[in-house]
């Protein structure tokens, strides 16, 4: 029963990471900059959980490659505010092609 429910809540847990993470990147709130953080641990730890789930299809999915390639460029990016926006979300648009393409 639990390997069913596994990937599901795994998945659910890295878009929560996600809402913790983009509910915050806007604000410039000093309280608010923990919840950031937390919110990219979560992301980065449930996101390695779910490509071992099924590294093979994963790794073999372009828009998962197209998404490692933004979230690289991101790290390096330091650019106008709506360039680093936009950039996240092809990051997300590419996340949801990972389950098509």
């Amino acid at each position: 029963m639990f390997e069913i429910w596994a990937v599901p809540v795994v998945g659910a847990l890295h878009v929560l990471g996600l809402a913790m993470f983009a509910g915050t990147v806007l604000s410039e709130a000093p309280a608010l900059r923990r919840l950031r953080w937390i919110g990219l641990a979560v992301m980065i730890l449930t996101g390695a959980l779910l490509v071992l789930a099924n590294p093979g299809r994963t790794w073999g999915s372009w828009s998962f490659r197209m998404k490692l390639g933004l979230l690289g460029a991101l790290v390096f990016v330091r650019g106008p505010r709506w360039l680093v926006l936009a950039m996240w979300g092809a990051v997300i648009a590419a996340s949801r092609g990972i389950a098509y393409f």
